[in-house]
């Protein structure tokens, strides 16, 4: 999947405003390391573990926040705030899909997402996560919980590993690299054909944008009004109805994400263009 801007006469851009690096690159930010791997982000785990999710601002880190597949998820990319519910978001998405053996409930136990664990302290919850598996709390925390935390760091390291920079320290040029959606059985559904219609009106709606600018850029510009004006009532009626389906799927499935290939944009995001 490719952005690029696409500036018509109201200067909108399609896309998210997203910097680039595996971590977000502004002199605002804190100054965090150029590259994570997952023994840094199970550091980061191992820190924020003690009080669980959600997070809030003063123990997010200056790491979590801004890892690249973070900033891609956020409505407003470069707002601190924004990014801390796609963190939550995201990491809360990931404990619900560890996994319904052990392990899984044992690691949603530790961070107090599972049912009854919000607000309760890390030693009752590490009991309970042990009790699930099986073994003695002391036993867990020294030899189990480490494992527990590294599984779940190298599941999102390899979700920050399908963003890359197009150019260093280059705003707006963070590149998801998933790949093209693939078409079988699973995808024969109301959601997934509702997501193709909205990314269908999305590329429509920036052609548009690129037919305004392209036109208003050449030679001849002044002798094109009337093309240049089809084209915006044409962006318009495009936006319009992207925003009507993008409606449809959030009443719809109350989802804040959308897919393209193996990577997820914000449903928001798509509306502020």
């Amino acid at each position: 999947m490719f952005w690029a801007s696409a500036g018509a006469q109201s200067g909108h851009r399609l896309g998210m405003h997203m910097p680039t690096s595996t971590i977000l690159d502004s002199p605002d930010e804190p100054v965090v390391p150029a590259k994570v791997g997952p023994d840094t982000i199970a550091a980061e785990l191992k820190r924020i573990v003690k009080r669980g999710l959600p997070l809030e601002l003063a123990r997010a880190g200056p790491i979590l926040p801004n890892l690249r597949s973070v900033v891609a998820r956020s409505v407003h990319p470069t707002d601190v705030v924004s990014r801390l519910d796609a963190l939550n978001q995201l990491l809360a998405r990931f404990l619900a899909d560890a996994g319904d053996d052990g392990r899984g409930e044992a690691t949603r136990i530790l961070f107090a997402v599972a049912g009854g664990t919000r607000g309760t302290n890390l030693m009752d919850r590490r009991a309970r996560a042990a009790s699930v598996l099986g073994y003695d709390p002391d036993h867990f925390r020294k030899n189990i919980e480490p494992k527990l935390l590294v599984e779940l760091a190298v599941t999102i390291h390899r979700d920050l590993l399908r963003y890359k920079s197009r150019a260093k320290r280059a705003p707006e040029s963070l590149e998801p690299t998933g790949d093209t959606p693939s078409l079988n059985e699973t995808h024969f559904t109301h959601q997934e054909e509702l997501v193709s219609r909205i990314w269908e009106k999305v590329y429509a709606l920036r052609a548009e944008h690129i037919a305004v600018g392209r036109r208003e850029r050449a030679a001849n510009a002044e002798t094109m009004a009337l093309e240049i004006a089809e084209h915006q009532e044409g962006a318009i009626d495009e936006e319009r109805a992207l925003r009507v389906l993008i409606d449809e799927y959030m009443t719809t499935y109350g989802k804040g994400l959308i897919r393209h290939g193996e990577v997820e944009f914000s449903v928001e995001a798509l509306t502020h263009l």
